[in-house]
């Protein structure tokens, strides 16, 4: 369905549309969502379209690579890099700090006092790194936001301000985190 053979995808009859920042962009638009989500004033708009953009050379590039490196490809048996592993964890951690630093310095969402789909997104991709507590090695979830208390704060508010959707749509990537807790602690007590 996806042009470019990757998820997501958005197909409306004939109306297909990958990416996921512009399905967001395109459902907050065209479905009659509250105004906070992508707001139709446009200074406020620009806040959300620039953390929007800022997104996937940073947030996705780094969180994607090191579940990548660290978790999913070894699950799944394909190549990994613990150098690639490396370089996205020090990106990540630059990422988070430019977090802290800039997008929530000042409010408590990315763009401004409300929700968005910037946020949404971003708390997403965060989210799966609970598949690094499983991880043969590197630091785990908890491990590595420690330094980051405003991104931690950030995140409970982006969970809380949907609920109870965000436990829906999250709980089975918390059920395969577990299992890779479970199954890394096995190994560690099979080895004493």
């Amino acid at each position: 369905m996806n042009p470019l053979g990757k998820l997501p995808c958005l197909q409306e009859s004939d109306f297909i549309l990958p990416e996921s920042a512009s399905i967001l962009r395109y459902i907050a638009t065209t479905k009659g969502t509250p105004d906070h989500w992508y707001p139709r004033d446009p200074q406020q708009c620009a806040k959300v379209n620039s953390a929007l953009d800022w997104y996937h050379g940073n947030v996705r590039l780094h969180a994607a690579g090191l579940s990548w490196h660290r978790v999913i490809g070894k699950n799944m048996k394909q190549p990994v890099s613990e150098g690639q592993a490396k370089a996205h964890m020090t990106g990540l951690q630059t990422t988070l700090q430019t977090l802290e630093q800039y997008w929530l310095a000042h409010s408590p969402f990315l763009a401004g006092n409300d929700i968005s789909v910037a946020d949404l997104l971003y708390c997403c991709e965060l989210d799966q790194l609970c598949l690094l507590d499983g991880a043969e090695q590197g630091p785990t979830m908890t491990e590595l936001f420690k330094p980051f208390p405003k991104t931690q704060e950030w995140m409970v508010r982006v969970a809380e301000s949907t609920e109870p959707h965000w436990t829906t749509v999250s709980s089975f990537l918390h059920k395969v985190a577990q299992r890779g807790k479970e199954r890394k602690l096995k190994a560690s007590q099979a080895k004493l």
